[in-house]
Protein backbone atom coordinates (compact mmCIF):
# COMPACT_ATOMS: atom_id res chain seq x y z
CA UNK A 1 0.00 0.00 0.00
CA UNK A 2 2.92 2.57 0.44
CA UNK A 3 3.98 1.79 -2.49
CA UNK A 4 1.13 2.44 -4.13
CA UNK A 5 0.69 5.81 -2.71
CA UNK A 6 4.31 6.92 -3.22
CA UNK A 7 3.49 6.21 -7.29
CA UNK A 8 0.29 8.33 -6.57
CA UNK A 9 2.40 10.98 -4.93
CA UNK A 10 4.77 11.11 -7.81
CA UNK A 11 2.57 10.93 -10.62
CA UNK A 12 0.71 14.23 -8.89
CA UNK A 13 3.44 16.20 -8.13
CA UNK A 14 5.22 15.25 -11.13
CA UNK A 15 2.17 17.06 -13.15
CA UNK A 16 1.66 19.60 -11.00
CA UNK A 17 5.49 21.16 -10.97
CA UNK A 18 5.73 19.42 -14.77
CA UNK A 19 6.15 23.57 -15.40
CA UNK A 20 8.46 23.89 -12.53
CA UNK A 21 12.42 23.27 -12.86
CA UNK A 22 12.19 22.68 -8.88
CA UNK A 23 10.91 19.52 -7.30
CA UNK A 24 12.13 20.34 -4.05
CA UNK A 25 8.18 20.62 -2.83
CA UNK A 26 7.88 16.88 -3.99
CA UNK A 27 11.16 15.72 -2.16
CA UNK A 28 10.08 17.85 0.80
CA UNK A 29 6.53 15.88 0.74
CA UNK A 30 8.23 12.91 0.49
CA UNK A 31 9.84 13.64 3.51
CA UNK A 32 7.31 14.54 5.03
CA UNK A 33 5.46 11.62 4.48
CA UNK A 34 8.28 9.43 5.85
CA UNK A 35 9.08 8.03 2.81
CA UNK A 36 13.13 8.03 3.47
CA UNK A 37 14.57 5.57 1.09
CA UNK A 38 12.53 6.79 -1.69
CA UNK A 39 13.97 10.63 -1.05
CA UNK A 40 17.43 8.88 -1.27
CA UNK A 41 16.93 6.62 -4.38
CA UNK A 42 15.50 10.01 -6.26
CA UNK A 43 18.23 11.85 -5.44
CA UNK A 44 21.39 9.45 -5.59
CA UNK A 45 20.07 8.19 -9.46
CA UNK A 46 19.86 12.39 -10.29
CA UNK A 47 16.29 11.67 -11.66
CA UNK A 48 15.05 15.01 -10.44
CA UNK A 49 15.07 18.32 -12.29
CA UNK A 50 17.01 20.63 -10.12
CA UNK A 51 19.28 23.99 -10.31
CA UNK A 52 22.26 24.11 -9.20
CA UNK A 53 21.39 26.38 -6.80
CA UNK A 54 19.59 23.98 -5.25
CA UNK A 55 22.03 21.57 -4.17
CA UNK A 56 22.17 22.44 -0.80
CA UNK A 57 18.63 21.71 -0.71
CA UNK A 58 18.96 18.35 -1.46
CA UNK A 59 21.93 17.85 0.50
CA UNK A 60 20.00 18.57 3.40
CA UNK A 61 16.59 16.27 2.48
CA UNK A 62 19.15 13.39 1.85
CA UNK A 63 21.17 14.18 4.92
CA UNK A 64 17.66 14.61 7.25
CA UNK A 65 16.45 11.55 5.38
CA UNK A 66 19.45 9.43 6.43
CA UNK A 67 19.54 10.92 9.87
CA UNK A 68 15.65 9.35 10.22
CA UNK A 69 16.79 6.31 9.29
CA UNK A 70 19.60 6.04 11.13
CA UNK A 71 22.22 5.82 8.46
CA UNK A 72 24.38 8.62 11.02
CA UNK A 73 27.31 7.82 8.48
CA UNK A 74 25.77 8.88 5.19
CA UNK A 75 23.75 11.86 7.15
CA UNK A 76 26.52 13.46 8.42
CA UNK A 77 28.69 13.28 4.87
CA UNK A 78 25.23 15.04 2.96
CA UNK A 79 24.92 17.76 5.85
CA UNK A 80 27.98 18.70 5.84
CA UNK A 81 27.75 19.47 2.12
CA UNK A 82 24.75 21.98 2.72
CA UNK A 83 26.63 25.43 2.44
CA UNK A 84 26.14 28.74 4.52
CA UNK A 85 24.16 30.56 2.18
CA UNK A 86 21.66 28.04 2.69
CA UNK A 87 18.70 28.82 4.86
CA UNK A 88 19.33 24.64 5.91
CA UNK A 89 22.89 25.48 6.95
CA UNK A 90 22.34 25.90 10.86
CA UNK A 91 20.32 23.25 11.04
CA UNK A 92 22.50 20.97 8.96
CA UNK A 93 25.56 21.85 10.83
CA UNK A 94 24.22 21.37 14.17
CA UNK A 95 23.06 17.93 13.71
CA UNK A 96 25.85 16.81 11.43
CA UNK A 97 27.54 17.18 14.65
CA UNK A 98 24.88 15.41 16.68
CA UNK A 99 25.53 12.93 14.62
CA UNK A 100 29.59 13.01 14.95
CA UNK A 101 28.90 12.89 18.81
CA UNK A 102 26.54 10.03 18.88
CA UNK A 103 29.42 8.03 16.85
CA UNK A 104 31.96 9.25 19.17
CA UNK A 105 33.73 11.27 16.54
CA UNK A 106 34.24 13.75 19.33
CA UNK A 107 37.22 16.14 17.57
CA UNK A 108 35.44 16.25 14.42
CA UNK A 109 31.91 17.07 16.44
CA UNK A 110 34.12 19.90 18.16
CA UNK A 111 35.26 21.20 14.77
CA UNK A 112 31.54 21.02 13.27
CA UNK A 113 29.91 22.74 16.03
CA UNK A 114 32.55 25.17 16.99
CA UNK A 115 33.38 26.53 14.04
CA UNK A 116 29.90 27.53 12.66
CA UNK A 117 30.28 31.00 14.14
CA UNK A 118 26.71 31.47 15.08
CA UNK A 119 25.56 35.78 14.80
CA UNK A 120 22.12 34.98 16.69
CA UNK A 121 22.16 34.42 20.37
CA UNK A 122 20.35 31.56 20.37
CA UNK A 123 22.29 29.20 18.11
CA UNK A 124 25.73 30.95 20.09
CA UNK A 125 24.11 29.01 23.17
CA UNK A 126 22.86 25.83 21.74
CA UNK A 127 26.66 25.97 20.66
CA UNK A 128 28.20 26.39 24.05
CA UNK A 129 25.90 24.07 25.27
CA UNK A 130 26.71 21.27 22.60
CA UNK A 131 30.49 22.03 23.60
CA UNK A 132 29.90 21.31 26.98
CA UNK A 133 28.59 18.11 25.85
CA UNK A 134 31.71 16.94 24.03
CA UNK A 135 33.79 17.61 26.97
CA UNK A 136 31.24 15.96 29.46
CA UNK A 137 31.55 12.73 26.83
CA UNK A 138 35.56 13.17 26.88
CA UNK A 139 35.64 13.41 30.63
CA UNK A 140 37.11 16.69 30.14
CA UNK A 141 34.63 17.87 33.60
CA UNK A 142 36.45 20.86 34.69
CA UNK A 143 36.52 22.16 31.14
CA UNK A 144 33.26 21.15 30.28
CA UNK A 145 31.92 23.41 33.37
CA UNK A 146 33.67 26.05 32.15
CA UNK A 147 32.11 25.99 28.74
CA UNK A 148 28.34 25.30 30.61
CA UNK A 149 28.84 28.78 32.82
CA UNK A 150 29.23 30.38 29.21
CA UNK A 151 25.68 28.96 28.00
CA UNK A 152 23.12 31.84 28.53
CA UNK A 153 20.62 31.35 31.13
CA UNK A 154 17.94 33.23 29.72
CA UNK A 155 17.36 31.18 27.13
CA UNK A 156 14.94 29.82 28.61
CA UNK A 157 13.95 26.98 25.54
CA UNK A 158 17.33 24.32 26.70
CA UNK A 159 17.54 25.79 30.55
CA UNK A 160 16.29 22.43 31.45
CA UNK A 161 19.29 20.35 29.79
CA UNK A 162 21.57 22.59 30.87
CA UNK A 163 20.16 22.24 34.57
CA UNK A 164 20.52 18.77 34.28
CA UNK A 165 24.38 18.81 32.53
CA UNK A 166 24.70 21.16 35.88
CA UNK A 167 23.55 17.83 38.16
CA UNK A 168 25.74 15.83 36.32
CA UNK A 169 28.64 17.20 36.58
CA UNK A 170 28.14 17.81 40.49
CA UNK A 171 27.75 13.96 40.69
CA UNK A 172 30.58 13.01 38.79
CA UNK A 173 32.70 15.45 41.25
CA UNK A 174 31.29 13.94 44.39
CA UNK A 175 31.30 10.17 42.68
CA UNK A 176 33.92 7.90 44.00
CA UNK A 177 35.03 5.64 41.75
CA UNK A 178 35.24 2.04 43.01
CA UNK A 179 38.68 0.13 42.16
CA UNK A 180 38.07 -3.76 40.95
CA UNK A 181 41.74 -4.24 42.60
CA UNK A 182 40.61 -3.20 45.92
CA UNK A 183 37.71 -5.42 45.90
CA UNK A 184 39.72 -8.38 45.08
CA UNK A 185 42.29 -7.30 47.65
CA UNK A 186 39.66 -6.74 50.44
CA UNK A 187 38.03 -10.14 49.05
CA UNK A 188 41.00 -11.83 49.82
CA UNK A 189 41.76 -11.19 53.31
CA UNK A 190 38.51 -11.62 54.41
CA UNK A 191 35.78 -13.13 51.93
CA UNK A 192 32.73 -11.61 50.50
CA UNK A 193 34.35 -8.00 52.32
CA UNK A 194 34.93 -7.12 48.23
CA UNK A 195 31.07 -7.85 47.24
CA UNK A 196 30.27 -5.77 50.20
CA UNK A 197 32.54 -2.91 48.80
CA UNK A 198 30.95 -3.07 45.88
CA UNK A 199 27.49 -2.41 47.23
CA UNK A 200 26.06 -6.18 47.10
CA UNK A 201 25.74 -6.54 50.74
CA UNK A 202 23.55 -9.78 50.80
CA UNK A 203 25.94 -11.37 48.75
CA UNK A 204 28.89 -10.51 50.04
CA UNK A 205 27.33 -11.77 53.48
CA UNK A 206 26.44 -15.44 51.90
CA UNK A 207 29.72 -15.54 50.54
CA UNK A 208 31.57 -14.42 53.66
CA UNK A 209 29.32 -17.14 55.63
CA UNK A 210 30.04 -19.93 52.79
CA UNK A 211 33.80 -19.52 52.27
CA UNK A 212 34.12 -19.38 56.01
CA UNK A 213 31.79 -22.60 56.52
CA UNK A 214 33.60 -24.04 54.25
CA UNK A 215 37.20 -23.22 54.94
CA UNK A 216 36.43 -24.17 58.72
CA UNK A 217 35.07 -27.74 57.74
CA UNK A 218 38.13 -28.39 56.00
CA UNK A 219 40.38 -27.17 58.96
CA UNK A 220 38.58 -29.93 60.87
CA UNK A 221 38.94 -32.66 58.61
CA UNK A 222 42.33 -31.89 58.28
CA UNK A 223 43.08 -32.21 61.84
CA UNK A 224 41.46 -34.84 62.38
CA UNK A 225 41.67 -36.93 59.55
CA UNK A 226 45.01 -35.99 57.55
CA UNK A 227 45.39 -34.04 54.30
CA UNK A 228 45.43 -36.85 52.37
CA UNK A 229 42.35 -38.18 53.67
CA UNK A 230 39.41 -37.95 50.70
CA UNK A 231 36.78 -35.83 52.91
CA UNK A 232 40.03 -33.28 53.46
CA UNK A 233 40.51 -33.28 50.10
CA UNK A 234 36.85 -33.10 49.08
CA UNK A 235 36.09 -30.20 51.34
CA UNK A 236 39.66 -28.44 50.65
CA UNK A 237 38.47 -28.06 46.69
CA UNK A 238 35.04 -26.50 47.32
CA UNK A 239 37.04 -24.02 49.66
CA UNK A 240 39.62 -23.00 47.30
CA UNK A 241 36.68 -23.01 44.69
CA UNK A 242 34.52 -20.79 46.61
CA UNK A 243 37.73 -18.62 48.02
CA UNK A 244 38.79 -18.20 44.50
CA UNK A 245 35.12 -17.42 42.92
CA UNK A 246 34.81 -14.91 45.21
CA UNK A 247 37.95 -12.52 44.56
CA UNK A 248 37.04 -13.07 41.21
CA UNK A 249 32.78 -12.25 41.77
CA UNK A 250 34.19 -8.96 43.83
CA UNK A 251 36.37 -7.41 40.84
CA UNK A 252 33.67 -8.37 37.98
CA UNK A 253 30.56 -6.95 40.52
CA UNK A 254 32.90 -3.70 41.06
CA UNK A 255 33.85 -3.19 36.75
CA UNK A 256 30.22 -3.88 36.30
CA UNK A 257 28.64 -1.53 38.56
CA UNK A 258 31.38 0.99 37.16
CA UNK A 259 30.42 0.70 33.76
CA UNK A 260 26.97 0.75 34.43
CA UNK A 261 27.23 4.07 35.74
CA UNK A 262 29.43 5.51 32.71
CA UNK A 263 26.79 3.77 30.49
CA UNK A 264 24.13 5.59 32.23
CA UNK A 265 25.72 8.79 32.42
CA UNK A 266 26.75 8.88 29.32
CA UNK A 267 23.75 7.82 27.29
CA UNK A 268 21.79 10.55 29.45
CA UNK A 269 23.70 13.21 28.09
CA UNK A 270 23.48 12.19 24.67
CA UNK A 271 19.47 12.50 25.42
CA UNK A 272 19.87 15.93 27.07
CA UNK A 273 22.21 17.69 23.93
CA UNK A 274 19.61 15.86 21.72
CA UNK A 275 16.40 17.69 23.09
CA UNK A 276 17.15 21.72 22.34
CA UNK A 277 18.24 20.26 18.28
CA UNK A 278 14.49 19.18 18.11
CA UNK A 279 12.58 21.51 19.90
CA UNK A 280 14.44 24.50 18.27
CA UNK A 281 14.63 23.45 14.69
CA UNK A 282 11.05 21.41 14.74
Amino acid sequence: MKYINLIFFILMFRLGFSQNKSELPFIEHLINKGYYNEVIHLIDNDSLNYGHDQLDSLNYYKGWAHYSLKNLEQSTTSLLNVGKESPFYLKSRLFAGYNQIFLENYEDARKTIGHMNAQNEPIHTLVNFELSGIDMLQGNWSKAKEQLQRVNPDFATINQQVATLGQIIKEQETHRTKSPLIAGLMSCIIPGSGKIYAGHTGEGIASMIATTGFGLITWENYRKLGIGHVKTMFFGSIFVATYASNIYGSVISVRIIENDYKDAQHNQILFQLHIPLRNIFE
